[in-house]
């Protein structure tokens, strides 16, 4: 029996140790630092003899990409913007002076380091070879079913790519989440390295008629369309197997050229596992088999709502923690409205693969969300919702909205998967008025300024996009010989022939906090920038 209980007690002590001295996330300026000043590794500064072509090294901390300058003049141009790596590979002239500096980025700003140098070789000795030329494999052949006469829009797997002198550029075209025709299309992707070598590979999209009148589950309003038509919205759908179309992720900029109002987060085709890759997205497949007495036909979730999260194993976060597992959120939890605020359980589908320890676990579910609680420590408990509210007892520095929320899969009687999910938003749109959970408040509303530190500070432009997940394994207590439990929306057994059901992927296993970090975490922080052009008040 795997059971990390032990680590994950130390790792929520340093958690309760980081709240005690003023960690809380009602104040979170400044918890992210700006990157620290990049160091030289090699070549060493004013070094001499230096061999041609040598590859600079640097390394540093805090930090999401480095911007390098290099060249013969001082201050040295910019050669390469963006990169995650601490090397470059150079190309030189013998016996010359090069200057070169390198500048870290992350979301809180830049650090340049200081100006080095060194001066190559008199004669040019035997350069390194180069590195072999890309290779590039496509993925296998896709396929789809049109939504209308002119096809439908299909995401695919990005291709591979080998080899190849850094940095590599792949083109796909047509691109990923392009609308394809009924029929077969092929796509050609092609890989062109630094020294403009290439390598192409095929593969096709089939795309079949569309259904004889097959309904799209999930209504839309003109509000969130932005300069897009609710015909081209309408391409963004899947076949659910169950007699509905349900509407998918598609990019807030549409291949025609309009832009929509609302963004659903990550693409779903940057997961690097084939399993979760393989899962489709089906906004609102979970709520339509929640069926109550208010709503009998199935519960409405706003699209907008919608936010996909992935993580991959690699990943390094903005604390420079390692991911450890690979991970696909799909989460409803939009802020463009007071709803949320009242609405105690929100769909979730979750797909985790811990490669490790062989865990699994693809589950659709209502997760509990509890209530609306103040996001100033002491935080409640989850589940719950803690939010910004007109009544709250302390003082904002900065906006901060997180959820805590969990959900379980039962089989005959007894609880066989714990779910967990943590969605948060550092710029909601709307505030809770407790007097009056109803009321739309605006988070720039004259109201919010009794609330914050900093009375002055803009909210406005605030639109819901610049969020935070956390890859969080599960509780695994499957000690049957199953795998595949049919269940309602809440995690209830149900039969498997029963018109509702849904069906929950759990592995075999006993492991109770398996970590999810290089440093020992049950979760893995997720912080991204969504924030595009065009958005609208619902997002």
């Amino acid at each position: 029996m795997i059971n990390f209980k032990r680590y994950r007690t130390v790792a929520l002590s340093l958690c309760a140790i980081g709240l005690a001295i003023g960690w809380g996330t009602a104040d979170v300026r400044g918890a992210m630092r700006r990157p620290g000043t990049p160091t030289l590794v090699s070549p060493a500064n004013s070094a001499t003899d230096v061999t041609a072509n040598s590859t600079l090294a640097w390394s540093g901390s805090s930090t999401s990409s480095y911007d390098v300058r290099f060249g013969t003049q001082n201050p040295p141009p910019l050669v390469q913007s963006s990169l995650k790596a601490t090397t470059y590979a150079t190309v030189t002239q013998p016996g010359a002076i090069y200057y070169w500096q390198i500048v870290a980025n992350n979301r809180q700003g830049s650090t340049a380091g200081p100006v080095w140098s060194f001066t190559t070789a008199s004669q040019a000795g035997n350069p390194p070879p180069p590195p072999p030329a890309p290779a590039i494999t496509c993925p296998s052949d896709q396929s789809g079913t049109a939504t209308a006469a002119s096809g439908t829009a299909v995401a695919y797997p990005a291709p591979t790519v080998t080899g190849g002198a850094l940095p590599v550029s792949v083109v796909s075209l047509p691109a990923s989440g392009s609308i394809f025709p009924v029929g077969m299309t092929t796509v050609v992707a092609t890989a062109t390295d630094a020294s403009l070598r290439q390598a192409s590979c095929t593969f096709a999209v089939n795309v079949a008629p569309p259904p004889a009148g097959m309904p799209i589950w999930g209504v839309t309003t003109s509000d969130v369309l932005g300069t897009c038509s609710a015909a081209i919205h309408d391409h963004y759908v899947l076949d659910g197997g169950d007699g509905y179309l349900y509407r998918t992720w598609h990019p807030q900029q549409d291949p025609s050229g309009c832009t929509f109002g609302h963004e659903h987060g990550d693409d779903p085709a940057l997961s690097q596992n084939s399993e979760i890759a393989a899962r489709p997205v089906l906004f609102g497949y979970v709520g339509r088999r929640m069926r109550t007495a208010d709503e009998p036909n199935g519960h409405e979730e706003a699209h907008e709502g919608f936010k996909v999260f992935i993580a991959n194993v690699g990943d390094v976060n903005d604390e420079g923690r390692t991911n450890r597992v690979y991970s696909r959120s799909v989460f409803h939890m939009g802020t463009g409205g007071p709803k949320r605020f009242t609405m105690q359980h929100h769909s979730a589908d979750i797909a985790l693969v811990h490669p490790e320890f062989g865990l699994k676990a693809f589950t659709r579910l209502m997760m509990d969300t509890g209530g609306a609680n103040t996001v100033c420590d002491p935080r409640a408990p989850a589940p719950t919702k803690d939010v910004i509210s007109l009544a709250s007892p302390c003082k904002l520095n900065s906006p901060y909205e997180i959820w805590g929320t969990t959900q379980t899969v039962q089989s005959q009687g007894k609880i066989i998967y714990r779910s967990f999910a943590t969605p948060a938003t550092f710029d909601p749109v709307t505030v809770l008025n407790p007097a009056d959970p109803t009321e739309k408040v605006f988070a720039w509303d004259p109201r919010v300024a009794t609330i914050k530190n900093f009375p002055s500070d803009d909210w406005s432009y605030f639109r819901g996009c610049r969020r935070e997940s956390y890859a969080q394994p599960g509780y695994w207590y499957n000690q049957t010989a199953l795998t595949q439990f049919p269940t309602d929306a809440m995690g209830n057994e149900l039969p498997a022939s029963d018109p509702l059901v849904i069906m929950q992927t759990i592995s075999r296993s006993s492991s109770v906090g398996a970590p999810a970090t290089s440093d020992g975490l049950a979760q893995f922080k997720m912080r991204r920038n969504y924030c595009g052009t065009g958005l609208g008040l619902k997002n």
